[in-house]
């Protein structure tokens, strides 16, 4: 049973973390970086907020790290890690290779939630798998482990891909409300449609999705028809090569 959980780096996304992983009972310690956002947290839900990053290591069963990435390997450096903690890395971009030996002899997990996590929605991945790690992150939402470390930075980019979504998201919205609807309604009513795609995907894992589409997509419906100029305008390959970007970004 995890007795204390660590926090370095309170940022946006402990933020929205905190609402879900709090309802595991342990007891947090979070550091005084992002004073405003540390400042909330420890007045909505009784979590301590330390001065000291050492002491948050030296007294935590779990130790979160989650500040910039550019940041990581310097906040590290400044610490003295015990040998049988686990440093649970949200740091996306850096890789293993290089946080691991910063962290020794502690042992390191790399997870990469999003801020769904504070409503128990955020698919999380996580290498390697971690029992107590796993028991934590399942409160934000399904923790999916990955079977080797080179496929972590490819599924990460699926992180980003979340915000493209809510990017698309506001762009149909806004047409929609254009042409007549009011913008509450609106934003609803595309959200959810976002929603009702993606829980079909999940709930059919025996239905290839291109033939889910091909349910929809038949000839002379609506959505066939907009599907061909999506299709003719080669709509979706921005898609990829925006993720091809991040896979080969400095």
């Amino acid at each position: 049973m995890i007795k204390t959980i660590g926090v370095i780096g309170t940022g946006h996304l402990i933020k929205h973390m905190m609402p879900a992983m709090i309802k595991t009972g342990a007891r947090f310690l979070i550091s005084e970086r992002g004073r405003e956002t540390s400042a909330e947290l420890a007045d909505l839900y009784d979590v301590e907020i330390c001065k000291d990053n050492q002491y948050i290591v030296d007294h935590s069963d779990i130790l979160i790290l989650a500040v910039r990435p550019f940041d990581a390997l310097t906040v590290c450096d400044g610490l003295s890690f015990p040998d049988g903690q686990t440093v649970l890395s949200l740091c996306a971009g850096i890789a293993s290779s290089d946080l691991a030996p910063a962290v020794l002899p502690a042992s390191l997990v790399m997870a990469m939630p999003v801020v769904a996590a504070q409503f128990g929605e955020s698919p999380t991945l996580i290498f390697p798998d971690d029992p107590e790690c796993r028991a934590l992150l399942e409160f934000c939402g399904p923790v999916l482990a990955l079977k080797a470390e080179d496929s972590f930075a490819p599924a990460a980019t699926i992180a980003c891909y979340y915000g493209w979504v809510q990017e698309l998201i506001s762009q149909m919205s806004d047409w929609v409300s254009e042409h007549g609807v009011d913008p509450e309604t609106a934003r609803l009513l595309t959200a959810q449609m976002t929603r009702a795609a993606a829980t079909t995907v999940r709930e059919r894992p025996q239905s290839p999705i291109d033939e889910l589409v091909a349910e929809l997509a038949t000839p002379r419906s609506f959505t066939l028809k907009g599907l061909e100029v999506l299709r003719a305008a080669d709509a979706f390959t921005p898609w990829q090569q925006a993720a091809d970007s991040l896979l080969s970004s400095d």
